[in-house]
């Protein structure tokens, strides 16, 4: 007879990772719905990099509600997510300006000007080997996120969208999956990767609507522009692409 902790272990393992549970499509839609609306009414404030930052914010706190919620009526599994765990921060991450420009402000607040100044030559040097693969190579290049430093995330606290969604309940499966990305599949959570997705759509859709480019860029390629281009948060607001290096075309 199978004992009960390995039969809990395969539950985990067997989280559902390609069906949507009943009732999530009416929650995903209205997780846009909403955040397109806040994004643009609080745009509507003013057009100022604070105004910006701001709309990151109140996403974060948007979609976590929504996934909260969600969790009431079907909770997920037992995460095997801990500090220290970073398999997942060798994937790349797609980022909105606006959560591009809150990351860039924390790590100003909270870094000593050295470590800033270090953090700029990792940036540097992962984007410029990121681009030195061929374009169809880049997604599976496997590189370290420019913010990962002995382990742990320098914005932890103020990570995008697509950082909360990805979740798993067994680490190993997170750690085969960076080799073989094709061939393992990683127990998650479906809704909680889902909902932030789609709150990250409407956030795109409310900058879009409010006169911003709403485009994805490659979280350490952007970062890197944040914080060496002069006013690139106050360029970025005046319409000009200076994120466009980092931009992803999917």
């Amino acid at each position: 007879m199978e004992k009960k902790g390995s039969t809990a272990r395969a539950r985990a393992r067997e989280a559902p990772t390609d069906r949507i549970p009943d009732g999530l499509t009416a929650a995903e839609l209205e997780a846009r719905r909403a955040e397109r609306l806040d994004a643009v009414e609080t745009l509507k404030t003013g057009r100022t990099p604070l105004t910006v930052i701001e709309v990151a914010r109140r996403a974060v706190v948007l979609a976590e509600k929504a996934v909260e919620d969600f969790k009431a009526s079907q909770p997920p599994p037992t995460f095997a997510c801990r500090e220290g765990c970073d398999w997942c921060c060798h994937l790349n991450v797609s980022a909105t300006a606006a959560e591009v420009l809150r990351v860039a402000d924390h790590l100003r607040r909270t870094l000593s000007p050295e470590d800033l100044q270090a953090t700029r030559e990792r940036l540097a040097r992962l984007d410029d080997e990121r681009r030195r693969l061929p374009a169809n190579r880049r997604a599976d290049a496997r590189l370290p996120c420019g913010l990962l430093v002995e382990h742990r995330c320098l914005a932890y606290p103020v990570r995008p969208l697509t950082c909360r969604g990805f979740n798993s309940s067994d680490a190993h499966q997170c750690e085969l999956f960076l080799a073989a990305p094709r061939k393992v599949r990683v127990p998650n959570y479906v809704p909680q990767l889902r909902l932030m997705t789609f709150v990250l759509d409407g956030m795109r859709a409310g900058l879009s609507e409010s006169g911003l480019k709403g485009d994805l860029y490659e979280l350490t390629g952007a970062l890197r522009i944040a914080l060496t281009v002069p006013d690139a948060a106050e360029r970025w607001l005046a319409g000009e692409a200076v994120f466009a290096p980092a931009r992803l075309n999917w």
